[in-house]
């Protein structure tokens, strides 16, 4: 299943529950619960009040949770930059 955003994840992350985000944003909970599990998409003005509820930067909700790349932020570029990152590929060389 392609997934198109992080809300839920990022609502366990941060300890809130979607009924919590539902009275923020002032939405029905079936709406948070559509956009959690990717039935429906928030509109971009939501995705910049969600981040704003997680106090977090809106870019990490659009992050594929089903990617296999990681993304780190740079610390000392600002604003903050995300870059990707490819796994490590741990091969031990045997003899």
């Amino acid at each position: 299943m392609v997934r198109y955003n992080r809300i839920k994840a990022e609502l366990a992350e941060h300890n809130k529950k979607s009924e919590e985000l539902s009275k923020y944003m002032n939405v029905h909970a079936t709406t948070v619960s559509d956009w959690c599990t990717n039935k429906n998409q928030p509109s971009i003005p939501d995705l910049y009040r969600i981040a704003e509820f997680l106090q977090i930067d809106v870019r990490l909700l659009l992050i594929s949770t089903a990617d296999e790349y990681k993304f780190s932020m740079v610390a000392e570029d600002a604003p903050a930059i995300y870059k990707r990152n490819k796994p490590s590929k741990k091969t031990s060389k045997r003899k």
